[in-house]
């Protein structure tokens, strides 16, 4: 992997300067801003609010809901290069998570449903939640990054991420299809397969280009009764770049198949009774992710 050229040397990424960085538990060092190029699917859908809060007990945030619903988005990634892993390598993995915007829960708030996009929330003040992932090796075996990525996310963001390394792939069957295939620990977790939103005639392009607000995105609290895997709650900033290609979820093209026999991350999303309405595809994703709130700007050691 050393050898190859590495994707994270051009202008939109050069902007973001290395501030910081972090020695995992890993042995890696993590560069901060962390800088990640994907090739993307996410589908965007709606869950059932009562099942969704089961999760929410123990927690000062509310999901944000669309319609009663609440507007999951279940993000597929083939992370072509990262600073996950040796600093001088290209590190790859592929990772699956679902998040959805949240508020204080003594703010909540119903959105209207318009049509499929009205799950996409761009809403003021609601902060984005990411709830559960995994991180497998990328094609070819190659698993520094995705072993970086689990300590380095949870260490430094406290992302949920499970401990274990999951078996994932992101895929290409033709020039109009993407298809995501997960297991973890032998128990499968999802199949996914659709046609190219960019494919159809009539799909919609946006061009992004976008910082968040400081600390508009946020990871859950250490569950007491469950095995969350979060190691500590934190709030950040990232920055997003993508020209992403979106058309509603259609059933004659499109599969979603969710799995209950692996519980950490498939059977957690069927209970909620997710169902697919919008899907989208990217090639060219940038994210930047900033170091937490939580780290004191003014401290000298």
């Amino acid at each position: 992997m050393s050898n190859k050229e590495k994707k994270l040397s051009d202008k939109w990424f050069d902007q973001w300067v290395q501030t910081d960085s972090y020695l995992a538990s890993d042995n890696h060092i993590n560069r901060i801003p962390l800088r990640l190029t994907s090739n993307n699917i996410v589908i965007y859908g709606e869950a059932s609010l009562s099942e969704v809060l089961k999760e929410f007990e123990h927690e000062d945030h509310h999901p944000v809901t669309v319609g009663g619903k609440v507007p999951v988005q279940l993000w597929c990634n083939n992370f072509i290069d990262t600073d996950c892993g040796p600093i001088d390598n290209v590190n790859p993995y592929i990772e699956i998570w679902y998040s959805f915007p949240v508020t204080p829960k003594s703010s909540k708030l119903d959105l209207p449903y318009e049509n499929e996009y009205s799950y996409n929330v761009d809403a003021p003040d609601t902060l984005t939640w990411c709830h559960r992932v995994l991180c497998g090796p990328a094609k070819g075996g190659y698993d520094l990054g995705a072993i970086a990525a689990i300590a380095g996310g949870r260490e430094i963001w406290g992302f949920p991420k499970h401990p274990g390394l999951a078996d994932l792939s992101f895929e290409y069957p033709d020039e109009e299809t993407a298809a995501f295939e997960g297991s973890l620990q032998g128990n499968k977790v999802i199949s996914l397969k659709i046609k190219r939103p960019e494919s159809i005639a009539e799909h919609v392009t946006a061009d992004i280009d976008l910082c968040t607000p400081q600390g508009a995105c946020i990871t859950p609290k250490q569950n007491p009764l469950k095995a969350s895997f979060v190691a500590k709650q934190t709030r950040y900033q990232q920055a997003f770049s993508a020209t992403m290609h979106f058309f509603p979820w259609d059933q004659t093209t499109d599969l979603l198949t969710i799995y209950e026999d692996e519980t950490y991350f498939g059977a957690l999303l069927k209970s909620w009774e997710f169902r697919p309405a919008l899907k989208m595809h990217c090639s060219n994703l940038k994210i930047v992710a900033f170091k937490p709130d939580g780290w004191d700007p003014d401290f000298i050691g």
